[in-house]
């Protein structure tokens, strides 16, 4: 690695994922790769209780342990070939539980990061309203997604190489949505 890289402490299992994402970038020379996908995975979100405490806590790791990550990868001169894309598989509820926490619920929001990424923006919309009963309100703070999953990760996979012809075979729900509902790659991304 380029940086000493200093896992933060107390432990992070996040730091430690992305530092072997951060090795494995640094060979990708040796092994020949024109491109990787490297998951990593980072929890629990699941805030039945105390949202507000246990948010900030998971706040604060993901945000030093992405310091870390993009630090090594600027220094390695690739940040802007890397693309960090969150996901979940559901969102949460607006308004709190009787535990101060949220619940299962459909609408979510993710990032894109990268040194290539055009951002610093909210892509999409947010609703018109977050109170109780809003059109998008399925109840107690649910919302219904507006945009589809694949409103964001169409352009990922463009910007990684895969051809416009070859999107539907990527994503085979791309055909259930109005695509004007779609990032367009040149919106996410610089190149």
């Amino acid at each position: 690695l380029k940086t000493a890289y200093e896992a933060p402490s107390p432990r992070s299992s996040i730091a430690e994922e992305l530092k072997q994402v951060a090795r494995l970038i640094a060979t990708r020379q040796a092994r020949k790769a024109e491109r990787d996908v490297f998951y990593v995975s980072f929890g629990p979100f699941d805030t039945h209780s105390n949202v507000a405490v246990n948010l900030a806590a998971r706040f604060e790791e993901m945000d030093a342990a992405l310091r870390l990550f993009v630090t090594e990868v600027e220094a390695q001169g690739v940040f802007d070939s890397v693309a960090l894309v969150t996901h979940s598989d559901f969102g949460r509820t607006l308004s709190p539980n009787s535990g101060a926490g949220t619940d299962h619920a459909w609408a979510g929001n993710h990032l894109v990061i990268g040194g290539g990424v055009r951002g610093g923006r909210v892509l999409n919309n947010f609703p018109a309203s977050f109170l109780d009963g809003n059109e998008q309100d399925a109840g107690r703070g649910r919302l219904i997604p507006q945009y589809p999953w694949e409103s964001m990760m169409a352009p990922v996979a463009e910007w990684m190489g895969v051809e416009k012809p070859y999107m539907r075979s990527a994503f085979p729900n791309l055909g259930n949505f109005n695509m004007s509902r779609l990032i367009s790659r040149s919106t996410l991304f610089d190149a």
